[in-house]
């Protein structure tokens, strides 16, 4: 349905197109800096739109290319962040490990510790008894 819909739509485009060419068939000046020249109107008219097509197609191609390396910059910077990000991640992770050894360590020695004063206190009291 829609090409059906497309297909009217340039027929009557090419229609329009054809009158005017009937019509705008008179012969004008255009005149440019260094020449002047004598062309049938229609010609003018289609050259003119035709520059303009041109010209609207340039700049939304530059558009749409600064857009794109925009993006391209964003998703760069994102990555860059979440790359530091994960390494300070990882950094914190190493620091909080060592610091959980290290108090894993002392916690051993000082249970060591009880456990002798224990045993010695142990001792002690056996040797008393007896």
């Amino acid at each position: 349905m829609k090409k059906q819909w497309s297909f009217v739509g340039a027929f009557i485009l090419l229609f329009i197109g054809a009158v005017l060419s009937v019509l705008n068939v008179d012969p004008v000046l255009v005149n440019f800096y260094f020449a002047t020249y004598e062309w049938p109107l229609i010609i003018v008219i289609l050259g003119s739109i035709l520059l303009g097509a041109l010209i609207a197609s340039l700049l939304s191609t530059m558009k749409i290319y600064q857009e794109t390396k925009m993006r391209k910059d964003a998703e760069k910077t994102a990555s860059t962040a979440d790359e530091k990000g994960n390494e300070r991640v990882k950094e914190l992770e190493n620091r909080y490990e060592t610091q959980i050894d290290q108090l894993k360590e002392e916690l051993r020695q000082k249970n060591t510790k009880i456990q002798e004063l224990n045993n010695s206190n142990n001792n002690t009291i056996n040797s008393v008894q007896e």
